[in-house]
C-alpha cells in the first residue's frame, strides 16, 4: 500500500457507515495490559546472558516501555537482534542492533503491522525473528499476507494488502482477539475513541488510513495501516504512539488529533505523517478481550 497527498471530502467509510455496514457495538475496553509479556523458562534461557538492549528489543519490540518520541519528532523502530553480554570482536559487530521494521513491499504493510502486534504480545516469537531479524520478519510478513488473502472472504484486490475483516481473523496480542469496526459517519469519534482508550490500556490497535472520494475510489478505500499504541506516560502526555511500517517509525500524535474529523496545519501533518501520508483513519481492528 502506498502513501498520498492528503485531501478533505467524503469518504467511501462514511457511505459504508450511513448503509451500517461493518458497524455495530463497540466492543467493551479491554482491562488493563502490561507491555512487556512473561513467557515462562523457556523465555528465560532464551534470553539468559544477552545484553540489555537485546533483551528489551526482544521483550518490547515496539518500544513502549522507552520514552516516547516528541511530535513531530519520529523515532525509528528496529528489529529485535541477539547481542551476548560481553562479546568480543568480531562477534559484537555481527551482533548490531537489528535491522528497521519495515514492511518488505506496497502491498505488506498490514502484514507488518500484524507482525509486530504478535511480536509484542509474545516474546518467544519476537525472540525467534532475533536470531536473523531481517530475513525472519520478512519471511513472517509473507505468511501473514498468504493467511490473510485465504481469510479474504469478500473479494479484495490483493494489490491493496490485508483486507480489515482479514486482519481482524488474525490479528493477535497475546491472548486478545480482535473485530473490526469502519470508522465513518457519525460514528467515527467513538470507533477511534475506543481505539484509543485501548492503547492506553496496554493493548495495540492496527489502523488502516486512506484518503476520500475526490482522489477517486482507489484513494477513498483502505490504503495502509500503522499500529497504534501507547507507552506507560502517554495518557499523562495525551499522545499516542503509531508505528508506520512503510518508514519503520514511531510517531507521537495527540490523542485529540487522532480523534480530530478535520485537523489542519501542524496538527494535520503530524496525524498524515503519522498515518502513512494519508490523512485520515478508515477502519480499525478493535480488541475483543482475552
Amino acid at each position: 500500500m502506498s502513501s498520498g497527498a492528503p485531501r478533505a471530502g467524503l469518504r467511501l467509510t462514511d457511505l459504508l457507515a450511513r448503509l451500517h455496514v461493518f458497524t455495530g457495538p463497540l466492543p467493551p475496553t479491554p482491562t488493563q495490559q502490561t507491555p512487556l509479556r512473561t513467557a515462562g523458562s523457556l523465555l528465560d534461557d532464551a534470553l539468559a546472558g544477552l545484553s540489555v538492549a537485546s533483551r528489551a528489543s526482544i521483550l518490547d519490540p515496539v518500544g513502549l516501555m522507552a520514552s516516547g518520541p516528541s511530535v513531530g519528532r519520529p523515532r525509528p523502530v528496529l528489529l529485535p537482534y541477539l547481542a551476548v553480554v560481553g562479546a568480543s570482536p568480531p562477534a559484537a559487530s555481527s551482533s548490531a542492533p537489528g535491522p528497521a521494521a519495515r514492511q518488505v513491499d506496497e502491498t505488506t504493510c498490514g502484514a507488518a503491522v500484524l507482525a509486530m502486534l504478535a511480536m509484542a504480545g509474545d516474546p518467544r516469537l519476537a525472540s525467534v525473528i532475533a536470531r536473523d531479524p531481517g530475513p525472519r520478519f520478512a519471511a513472517l510478513q509473507r505468511r501473514v499476507h498468504r493467511a490473510s488473502a485465504r481469510q479474504a472472504g469478500v473479494p479484495w484486490p490483493r494489490a491493496l494488502g490485508t483486507a480489515p475483516w482479514a486482519a481482524a481473523a488474525l490479528a493477535r496480542f497475546g491472548d486478545v482477539r480482535y473485530t473490526h469496526r469502519v470508522v465513518g459517519g457519525p460514528g467515527a469519534r467513538a470507533v477511534l475513541r475506543a481505539a484509543v482508550e485501548a492503547a492506553y490500556r496496554g493493548v495495540p490497535v492496527p489502523l488502516y488510513t486512506g484518503g476520500d472520494l475526490r482522489g477517486g475510489w482507489q484513494a477513498a478505500v483502505p490504503r495502509h495501516v500503522v499500529l497504534l499504541a501507547a507507552g506507560a506516560d502517554d495518557e499523562v502526555r495525551g499522545v499516542v504512539r503509531v508505528y508506520e511500517p512503510s518508514s519503520a517509525t514511531v510517531h507521537a500524535v495527540p490523542a485529540r488529533v487522532l480523534l480530530a474529523p478535520n485537523p489542519d496545519g501542524r496538527d494535520l501533518a503530524a496525524r498524515s505523517a503519522a498515518l502513512g501520508g494519508w490523512p485520515h483513519v478508515v477502519w480499525a481492528v478493535l480488541p475483543v478481550g482475552h
